[in-house]
């Protein structure tokens, strides 16, 4: 991956991230905000999920795949990205645009309705982002994680 525009190997998604999507100036770059930093890597943002999917040791397609088998989320289908440390993502638009923002939904602390198709996002450690998605699709999102957060957790009990 790249940092700042430069290869940056060693980086995959970790409890740090708080979002990334496609750099809206630097097109071809990927924007990563996290707690304390924001970093910038070449290529699309789709790829590097994938990138960062088979670094936990799962393809998209199957993680993408066991969330739509238990809860038939086919539209916006939430990612979990590590089971172990609860890491769950969510886009806020169809996963192939440009305009898709990438949430951790792990890091969420609350989220508030602001003008039309906008929704400020409150991070734990007091970072806010205001993102240009309907509330609707935010709490729809945060809903859908949730039940995905409870069944990782059954499974997590069960299989001791």
């Amino acid at each position: 991956m790249w940092e700042g525009g430069k290869f940056m190997r060693d980086y995959i998604i970790n409890e740090e991230i708080l979002c990334f999507t496609q750099d809206s100036i630097e097109k071809n770059n990927v924007l990563v905000i996290e707690k304390a930093k924001r970093l910038t890597f070449k290529g699309n943002s789709l790829k590097f999920l994938k990138k960062c999917c088979f670094c936990y040791g799962h393809s998209y397609n199957i993680q993408r795949q066991f969330v739509i088998d238990h809860f038939n989320y086919y539209i916006k289908t939430p990612i979990i990205l590590s089971e172990y440390n609860k890491i769950i993502l969510f886009p806020t638009a169809s996963p192939e645009s440009n305009k898709c923002i990438w949430l951790s939904y792990n890091n969420i602390e609350r989220y508030v309705e602001a003008e039309k198709n906008y929704t400020e996002i409150y991070f734990k450690g007091g970072k806010v982002l205001k993102i240009r998605a309907p509330y609707t699709t935010i709490d729809n999102q945060i809903t859908k994680c949730i039940k995905i957060e409870k069944l990782l957790n059954s499974l997590q009990y069960t299989e001791m």
